[in-house]
């Protein structure tokens, strides 16, 4: 196994970020330009060191909450007082529906419930061979192009959206076309755009192309979707996968119609958000390693020892140092960088009166960066991963998939697939900056390279 002592150096690395802001931006500035599509551009100095910050914003309060022990009041203490705001459920209504996402209440328990047996970890495990088979047919395609300069964001995505037509419904065409990945993208692109008209109670005003593209984008899932489902319904000795799975859960719960509508938004969820925030991990992972050679040769070694095991379980198991610095990369570039809630009561957080109807904001973005909580925030550091260090650290400072009991269903799906396919690349190809390419980061309803991440790929000797 290979040795966990294994430092960087003394060259200490600090990945892509903005650079934070002396003071907030007019308000104007987030209604047209870059900052509409790119809010994270917008942080100040003071986000990253204050344990609260508030804010004014069209007849409501904002507060962005960074303190661990604040981070744990909202979404675990104090949970059913915070549930997801009108706003945001009004916004992605349209495209996730009743499914477990924007669920609250009895609906949220109850689905959840039912869904659990899909996630357990001898469910994630049948689906480990179709991580390591789409990780290989991206591999397989390099080979005839290596060396040469790739993109790595777009192979990730491309990689992770077989996964997910794969393991939804088996690979069956409806899901599986460049159409329908098109289609995905636009309409995830819109949904953390900074709408004032919708704040406002105006959403007439928020008119844009990008806009335009994301509705027939969720126009096109959804009534896919629902096709396929049907299908599936009427078919006869459906195949084991995802949606039979989610399908065969909900039908013994609900009404035929209810279980096929519940079906349908939670798989049009784990479509969309289940490739997006795994092939953004993939590409931040790979764009921190390509600028680190010595860290990357040591995880190569680590994957090509780890593949000679046969079960995709004791893969992993051969995989800490990688596991490490996939972790760290969550930090750094958490998937959903920011969670946000609504009070339905009054309370108080940080010694701040939060009114009933205030919007509170949970950023990872922020949390994962504070200057409060960190040693060097914005250095690439995978000793953040250690056992001491997990031993040392508050349990809400570290919160890539959300935490308490709405924390992302797929974490161990979205974990497992990313080592896998990463084991696979690092150990048959060597990433390395592409010449004259600047990272940047660019930020909706997730983090992505800012115009996809050219790398070199090279074949290992």
């Amino acid at each position: 196994m290979t040795n966990l002592a294994y430092a960087a150096g003394d060259g200490r690395f600090r990945p892509a970020a903005p650079r934070p802001l002396a003071r907030t931006p007019p308000l104007w500035r987030f209604m047209v330009g870059e900052l509409r599509q790119n809010v994270i551009l917008g942080w100040t100095e003071e986000a990253f060191e204050a344990p609260i910050v508030s804010r004014p914003l069209f007849g409501f309060h904002f507060h962005v909450v960074s303190d661990p022990d604040a981070v744990g009041r909202v979404l675990l203490d104090n949970v059913a007082n915070y549930p997801k705001p009108a706003l945001l459920q009004a916004l992605a209504g349209d495209l996730l529906g009743e499914g477990l996402f924007a669920a609250e209440g009895e609906s949220w328990k109850r689905q959840r419930r039912v869904m659990a047996p899909v996630f357990t970890p001898a469910a994630v495990k049948g689906f480990m061979p179709d991580f390591l088979g789409e990780a290989q047919v991206a591999a397989g395609a390099w080979a005839h192009q290596a060396p040469g300069v790739v993109d790595l964001a777009a192979a990730a995505t491309a990689t992770t959206f077989r996964v997910i037509s794969r393991t939804l419904c088996s690979s069956e065409a409806v899901m599986s076309t460049g159409e329908a990945h098109e289609h995905v993208a636009s309409a995830l692109a819109s949904l953390g755009d900074f709408r004032p008209g919708a704040l406002m109670g105006a959403p007439w005003l928020d008119v844009s192309p990008r806009l335009r593209r994301a509705a027939q984008g969720r126009a096109f899932l959804k009534n896919a979707m629902a096709r396929f489902l049907e299908e599936r319904r009427v078919g006869d000795d459906p195949p084991d996968d995802f949606i039979t799975r989610l399908l065969r859960a909900f039908s013994q719960d609900y009404a035929p119609d209810e279980a096929a509508r519940l079906t349908l938004h939670n798989a049009v969820t784990f479509l969309v958000a289940g490739h997006e925030t795994t092939a953004n991990a993939l590409a931040w992972t790979l764009y921190i390693l390509s600028e680190q050679q010595e860290v990357q040769e040591v995880l190569a070694a680590e994957a090509r020892d780890a593949l000679t095991e046969t079960d995709p379980d004791a893969i992993i198991e051969w995989l800490p140092y990688l596991r490490w610095v996939l972790d760290e990369t969550l930090r750094l570039y958490p998937p959903a960088p920011r969670i946000e809630r609504q009070a339905a009561a009054d309370d108080e957080l940080c010694g701040h009166r939060v009114r009933k109807g205030d919007l509170v904001s949970v950023w990872p973005w922020l949390v994962h960066r504070h200057r409060r909580l960190w040693n060097d925030p914005d250095v690439f550091d995978p000793e953040n991963f250690s056992p001491e260090a997990r031993d040392g650290r508050h349990r809400f400072q570290y919160i890539p998939f959300g935490a308490g009991p709405r924390v992302c269903i797929g974490a161990q799906f979205a974990t497992a697939e990313a080592l896998l396919i990463l084991a696979t690349w690092l150990a048959r190809y060597r990433f390395s900056p592409a010449p004259g390419h600047r990272v940047e980061v660019q930020a909706d309803i997730a983090l992505r390279p800012k115009g996809g991440l050219p790398l070199k790929v090279e074949a290992m000797a």
